[in-house]
């Protein structure tokens, strides 16, 4: 049986959300209320966050340190256009969010609060040391690491009453990337998927190398063991065979109905590989094609 229709309350003032979230859920853009309500959440009063983005930028970047402050509250369309040079990693990752519908009223905060290991946001900020800013129900704030954050399937480090009202990470490099393997090109829960960024240096070297992987662990994680084998070399087939080789040991993928953990396993490593090395534009491969039931299940 569906559940009742809840209230819902708008607050256009951060002051008044610790208040109004006593006994109620807080949302943002929403796009998941549907799903959840069908598998009969109960959600008696939601405190709709969305009215507060006009009371704070989008994007802030602070001229001194470089550092970016994300909304958690705007769409992911203006975040996107905040962030467009700024942060390579995670406007790509934006670019391939569900639908261009659902990028106009999803959030960054709504999309890292339902813990999903699928979360296309969740391994850019991941990949650049993101920390989530958090109101406590007193109005009192705190900060917690994103690595710390997400806990498990959805499981974050949010108690009853608080709310992510922003998510910093320090100054991005220039060079960044996500790609995700999905079942079609739009509305597509990602089978897997990556986001990396790096320095390179003028002779070639990759610095600062960080990579984080989506849909292959019961959260995102970062693939450490990789990035050290990146670290200060020149990105040529046998330094990227040998972080390739190594990828397993920072993954723990499962089978479940979108595809089989060996599967997992072995997209992992080709995403990893043409991050890496891209193919040329007409050899690359569609990205978004379903794989054959055989496929998902090896």
């Amino acid at each position: 049986m569906t559940p009742a229709t809840p209230t819902l309350l708008r607050p256009t003032d951060p002051a008044d959300v610790s208040r109004l979230l006593a006994g109620a859920r807080a949302v943002a853009g929403g796009t998941d209320l549907l799903v959840q309500r069908r598998a009969g959440a109960e959600m008696p009063t939601l405190v709709d966050l969305s009215g507060l983005a006009g009371t704070r930028p989008a994007v802030v970047r602070d001229d001194a340190t470089g550092e970016l402050t994300l909304s958690a509250v705007h769409p992911l369309t203006d975040i996107a256009d905040g962030a467009a040079r700024a942060f390579p990693a995670l406007t790509a990752a934006i670019g391939q969010f569900a639908s261009t519908t659902i990028r106009n009223r999803a959030t960054i905060g709504g999309n890292l609060v339902t813990g999903s290991p699928a979360a296309d946001t969740a391994p850019a900020l991941l990949a650049a040391g993101a920390v989530v800013d958090i109101v406590t129900p007193d109005g009192a704030r705190r900060t917690v690491d994103l690595a710390d954050f997400l806990l498990g399937p959805r499981r974050v480090d949010l108690a009853v009453g608080e709310w992510v009202t922003s998510v910093r990470v320090p100054q991005p490099p220039a060079e960044g990337g996500f790609r995700k393997i999905g079942g079609r090109r739009a509305q597509a829960i990602s089978f897997l998927n990556l986001a990396w960024q790096w320095h390179r240096e003028p002779d070639g070297r990759l610095t600062g190398v960080r990579l984080a992987m989506g849909s292959v662990a019961p959260t995102v994680v970062r693939l450490r063991t990789a990035a050290a084998a990146l670290e200060a070399q020149i990105p040529t087939q046998d330094v990227v065979d040998a972080a390739v080789a190594v990828i397993d040991a920072d993954i723990s993928p499962i089978d479940d109905l979108r595809a089989s953990a060996h599967y997992r396993r072995r997209c992992a490593r080709g995403l990893l590989r043409e991050a890496l090395l891209p193919p040329s534009p007409g050899e690359r491969p569609d990205q978004y094609v379903t794989p054959t039931t055989r496929e998902k299940n090896q």
